[in-house]
């Protein structure tokens, strides 16, 4: 019965073995290339290309068809946003990202738009802005001058206003970091220069030399910027800018900012973590298409 069994146990193992080489080689799931057409990929890693590749797979894209992103690309040819979504993503990718947290990203993002997600801040105390008055996207900031990101952004969000005349207009708005050294006294000189018609001129000159910033220093700027020294020590003495900046935090805190620099695009919060002038420049034309239609532009 020994030999019985196991003869019938290697006759069992030799038609597994057979079955496993005649059986026909299962298809390699289709690549991040193949799923995103016509989409730049360069510079991606292999494993950067597969946690795409399962975005593409399992995104729906935001132009509100019933197709995933990768299906939108290959069907729905005349869809603009799929291949503004699959760029998005694919930089996302790029950033190290796994697929888990692009989707929470693309979700964050995207969600952002909706009305009741829009935080209502308030203009009239935060003026002039930076550009054309009139323009029709308020992105307001709101930020540290001792902040080191806050002064890597200053020039990304000058150049976006310059490269964009007519469309954007920039608002300043502080929130001092209480743990940063002479946070508030830099945004009291701030608020000064506001009331002196002075803003913009001592918002350059404080990111320019972010590290002189006691009152002899903040005098100084004063008077490179055409105003009163004496004026601003008194300021400086008597705080009496501070409850506007306070206000300013009330307001910040109450729309969820907890950090420097945070940006909002007519109420709503930039929820990406690229600053780059080609992500915010992205997100002003995301925002310019909602602004204009109502909502996503029908395909």
């Amino acid at each position: 019965m020994r030999k019985l069994a196991t003869a019938a146990f290697a006759a069992l193992c030799a038609l597994s073995w057979i079955a496993l080489r005649t059986a026909p080689a299962q298809a390699a799931p289709p690549s991040a290339a193949e799923l995103l057409p016509g989409i730049p990929l360069d510079g991606l890693t292999a494993q950067q290309r597969g946690e795409l590749a399962k975005v593409a797979s399992d995104e729906f894209c935001y132009c509100g068809c019933p197709h995933t992103l990768a299906q939108c690309l290959s069907t729905h040819r005349e869809c603009k946003h799929a291949p503004r979504m699959a760029g998005l993503a694919a930089r996302l990718a790029g950033s190290g990202m796994q697929a888990r947290e692009i989707l929470r990203a693309l979700a964050g993002y995207y969600g952002s738009f909706e009305k009741g997600r829009r935080a209502r801040l308030d203009l009239s105390g935060s003026g002039p802005p930076r550009g054309d008055d009139k323009a029709p996207v308020a992105l307001v900031e709101f930020s540290d001058f001792t902040c080191p990101y806050c002064q890597a952004l200053k020039p990304v969000l000058d150049d976006l206003v310059k490269r964009n005349p007519g469309r954007v207009k920039l608002h300043y708005k502080p929130f001092p970091i209480m743990g940063h050294a002479r946070a508030m006294e830099a945004a009291l000189a701030s608020e000064w220069a506001r009331q002196a018609g002075l803003f913009w001129p001592m918002y350059d000159a404080l990111f320019a030399r972010p590290h002189e910033l006691q009152d002899e220093d903040l005098a100084d700027r004063a008077r490179e910027i055409g105003g009163d020294a004496t004026a601003l020590r008194a300021a400086l003495q008597s705080q009496g800018h501070r409850a506007r900046i306070t206000a300013s935090q009330v307001e910040a805190r109450a729309a969820g900012v907890t950090g420097t620099p945070t940006l909002f695009f007519n109420g709503r919060r930039y929820t990406l973590t690229d600053f780059s002038t080609a992500a915010l420049q992205f997100t002003l034309e995301d925002e310019e298409e909602w602004a204009r239609s109502g909502g996503w532009a029908r395909d």
